[in-house]
């Protein structure tokens, strides 16, 4: 996939569709509002805020609206003096204190006094995704009571958006009934700053609020942990970008994934601080890294490891992308393993034959002789033992291939389901396995295939015959295109960026996404809680086992059929 100049420059994907310039039905120009956004991004130790360009605004009124000029804006983004500004483009704004504080007055604009005719003053107020009547109550100084009146509510739950209407205490007065003494907190229990927290199970609203400052109760009850929303996440993604050179494409599309994961939580009214830094000018500053929520990334695992060395489980370090960073578990703590190892795939290919195993099947486990790497091999034949699982074996070599059609014919058997586990990572021997599997086939034998992950990426393999042989693989990552959610994040994409999204660009979507997610729900204790659910993402399942030094590893694993409809379909 091909980047054009100015992405590699401001270290952002940007899509070049219509001319963000536009005249109205008169002939006059006719600048579109320009809104200032909240998401700031570090980049080589520079704080800007992005800006998606919309149609029909203008340089001039975006750096009005940002309280800086537009020589200031050709310095953060140099392309544009050639490009000029392009409809959905993401450009780069130097951060200032005025133009903060000019989006805070307009971001709170909607919770002005309200009066009408003889009834009291009030205050309207959005439910925000984490707060609950109690939270609102404390917020405003007022009762719950009072806030439930004033809306005819009958009860304190509530939903998302819904407007209340914030009674405006009269200088000197009382509340009317402060029923919401067990919130109050005693100074032993105070343990430092927290966000806002709101009760499990409740209907939460978006569009959060300013940050308010409360203290975190010890939590006593023994039967889960205790965990405090945030209305806000800061974390650092750290990738070899390359920005001054050539630009790695599986890097940039992970990026481009996390923007999008970032624009869609903001969207969902979650504030996130995004700090990035590009590897390839160095190892970022850890005193800045440790005050962040979590780091996401880097890829290799040497890169992981220094800053594993440097952090000192100060800050929990996520792996994104590399499968055998695992193993750095055993040396560091507060590690967090995001790619499901390999051996959990095989190991859930064993499980899968089980599940669908009948007492009238035959299980033939084919390997191959002389092979190189039986890594597979032994992973998956040590998974069927323990799962007690009847088979037989076939082990040939390629050589040996035009012979197998007969040893096939006695070891399957017709009428029934022959199921074949093919245990083995080799593109060549899989692809002789199956144009021999393809002849029984023609023979009459119904078989269902079970391979390892990798023959996905196999060139040299008709995807036609995985279709024939009904494979059955289990692996980590797996995009649904029948799925309305990843529709949706497809059209988005290429609208956004003008180009597909890569598989790197769906995992740090879905990486990106699951943490900051979790971060928010979870608060400060939001580590500890990464096991209790498996969650799905577009392209990603979660589903974390942990160990005492705050280590975690994702064990989920995909199931995926290849029809013989020529469909593909996701099972689990």
């Amino acid at each position: 996939m091909k980047r054009i100049a100015i992405l590699v420059i401001t270290a952002f994907l940007a899509a070049f569709g219509e001319s963000a310039f536009a005249q109205d039905n008169n002939g006059g120009y006719v600048p579109t509002p320009v809104t200032v956004s909240q998401e700031k991004v570090k980049l080589n130790g520079k704080i800007y805020l992005s800006h998606v360009v919309l149609e029909r605004q203008t340089l001039f009124g975006i750096a009005k609206a940002y309280g800086v000029s537009v020589e200031d804006i050709y310095e953060a983004n140099p392309a544009l003096r050639e490009t000029g500004l392009q409809k959905n483009a993401i450009i780069l704004i130097p951060f200032k204190e005025g133009a903060a504080a000019a989006a805070s007055s307009a971001a709170t604009a909607d919770v002005s006094p309200q009066t009408g005719g003889s009834h009291p003053s009030y205050i309207e107020h959005t439910v925000r995704w984490y707060e609950d009547l109690d939270d609102i109550a404390r917020k405003y100084g007022v009762s719950a009571k009072e806030i439930m009146d004033a809306n005819g509510l009958k009860s304190k739950k509530l939903q998302t958006r819904q407007v209340l209407k914030i009674p405006v205490r009269d200088a000197g007065q009382e509340l009317e009934d402060e029923d919401d003494k067990d919130h109050e907190l005693t100074e032993e229990a105070q343990e430092g700053p927290v966000t806002p927290g709101e009760q499990a199970g409740e209907d939460h609203g978006e569009d959060p609020s300013p940050i308010e400052t409360v203290r975190r109760p010890e939590y006593t009850d023994s039967t889960r942990l205790f965990w405090t929303p945030k209305d806000h996440v800061d974390f650092s993604l750290i990738l070899p970008l390359n920005a001054a050179g050539k630009v790695s494409e599986v890097n940039m599309d992970f990026y481009s994934g996390v923007l999008m994961a970032v624009k869609d939580l903001e969207a969902d009214g979650l504030k996130v601080n995004l700090n990035v830094y590009d590897l390839s000018a160095g190892i970022p500053p850890i005193d800045a890294l440790v005050k962040d929520d979590f780091v996401l990334g880097p890829v290799a695992s040497r890169d992981i490891e220094a800053i594993l060395q440097r952090v000192d489980g100060r800050v929990p370090v996520i792996s994104p992308l590399d499968q055998k960073a695992g193993t750095l578990a055993a040396n560091y703590r507060n590690f967090i393993q995001a790619p499901t190892p390999v051996e959990n795939q095989y190991d859930d290919l064993a499980s899968w034959v089980k599940d669908d195993y009948r007492d009238s099947d035959r299980i033939l486990f084919i390997t191959e002789k002389g092979a190189g790497n039986v890594t597979a091999s032994v992973a998956i034949r040590t998974a069927m033992a323990a799962l007690q699982l009847p088979y037989e074996i076939l082990s040939y070599a390629i050589v040996e291939g035009r012979g197998i059609p007969n040893i096939l014919t006695e070891k399957m058997g017709k009428g029934i389901v022959n199921r074949v586990v093919v245990a083995s990572e080799s593109e060549a021997f899989i692809g002789d396995v199956i144009r021999n599997l393809g002849i029984m086939m023609g023979k009459g034998y119904n078989l269902v295939m079970y391979a390892p992950s990798k023959v996905r990426t196999f060139d040299t393999i008709e995807g036609s015959a995985y279709h024939q042989a009904s494979l059955h693989i289990s692996t980590t990552y797996f995009a649904d295109y029948n799925a309305p959610a990843v529709d949706r994040f497809v059209k988005a994409y290429r609208a956004l960026f003008q180009t597909e999204p890569s598989q790197f660009a769906f995992q740090g979507y879905d990486t990106a996404r699951y943490f900051v997610n979790a971060c928010a729900r979870y608060g400060y204790s939001w580590t500890s809680m990464l096991g209790n659910n498996k969650v799905s993402g577009l392209h990603t399942d979660f589903q974390f086992s942990s160990d005492s030094r705050d280590n975690h590893q994702n064990t989920a694993v995909r199931r995926i059929v290849f029809q013989k409809d020529y469909s593909t379909t996701l099972q689990r």
